[in-house]
């Protein structure tokens, strides 16, 4: 998340891309990077959070960034580009596509794969189904059904996907109307399994850095904690509870990933664990979310 990294210098940009280097990601979804360390970026832009892009600022940021050696470039040597939701606005990318040549997987969740590729944009589609519903434990049903309407090409290839992979997700920001959870439990590694069953084109990790969303697997840097303030968080979940040994074994599974094989030369285990009993205290107005990116919800246990 760039908005995290407003108050970051460069020394904090180059550690997180180190720590992502050794744990085997191979780019950010970013709008910036060093070009030197062979670490590659794509452009997301989220059209939820404060609104539509106009349609002129894409073309122009991309103008900028795209023909960078570290932006991220499809199969096709066509410039990779991705959105959180905004659909509404796709026809507007019809004339971005002509005119800076980019390769289009948005995330239109919620609109699900089917009504997605009948806006007739996209060259290929990323999900945000990362997260199980309810109690239950995740399955492949959404990312097989994006897998399924995507379909193939003109030229009869498969159209890419783009997996979610995410550890969990809890958040207590009022300031955003945000306080639920969605199940996490065995889910970091139940979702690997996943990719190494359905072998998608691309894997994105949700995320480096939202601490607000829980879900980071990036170190927690003290400068890039402001969601927490401005979101008005009854207090800071982030701070003292690292997640860094969610990357301990991602060089393995990315390149298990990658290879179909890979090899090691140590054994690690990763275990994380509640430090209070589930019911030892209230729920603090906390609900867990039915539906990804839905409104239906229950109250958390």
């Amino acid at each position: 998340m760039v908005g995290n990294t407003e108050n970051y210098v460069m020394s904090d940009y180059e550690y997180d891309i180190s720590q992502a280097q050794k744990a085997h990601i191979d780019g950010f979804v970013l709008n910036m990077a060093p070009e030197a360390v062979g670490f590659k970026l794509f452009l997301s832009f989220d059209y939820a959070g404060q609104g539509p892009w106009h349609k002129q600022d894409v073309i122009d940021m991309l103008d900028i960034y795209a023909d960078s050696p570290s932006y991220f470039r499809h199969s096709t040597g066509q410039p990779l580009v991705s959105t959180f939701e905004g659909p509404k606005q796709s026809d507007d990318w019809v004339e971005i596509k002509e005119r800076t040549e980019a390769f289009f997987m948005p995330s239109w969740s919620s609109l699900g794969a089917k009504r997605a590729m009948k806006k007739g944009t996209a060259d290929g589609l990323s999900s945000w189904g990362a997260w199980p519903e309810g109690p239950n434990a995740i399955s492949e049903e959404i990312d097989a059904s994006y897998v399924d309407f995507l379909g193939k090409d003109a030229s009869g290839k498969p159209r890419p996907y783009m997996m979610p992979v995410s550890p969990w997700f809890y958040t207590n920001l009022p300031g955003y109307n945000k306080n639920w959870l969605w199940r996490g439990d065995s889910l970091w590694f139940n979702r690997w399994n996943h990719v190494w069953d359905m072998e998608p084109e691309y894997v994105q990790i949700i995320s480096w850095n939202d601490y607000g969303e829980s879900h980071h697997i990036g170190p927690v840097n003290d400068r890039a904690i402001v969601a927490f303030e401005t979101g008005r968080a009854p207090f800071n979940y982030a701070l003292g509870l690292p997640h860094d040994a969610w990357r301990m074994l991602l060089p393995f599974v990315i390149d298990t990933y990658k290879a179909g094989k890979t090899s090691f030369t140590k054994e690690g285990l990763t275990v994380w664990y509640r430090l209070n009993p589930g019911r030892a205290c209230s729920s603090g107005g906390t609900v867990g979310k039915h539906r990804c990116l839905g409104s239906g919800r229950r109250r958390s246990g």
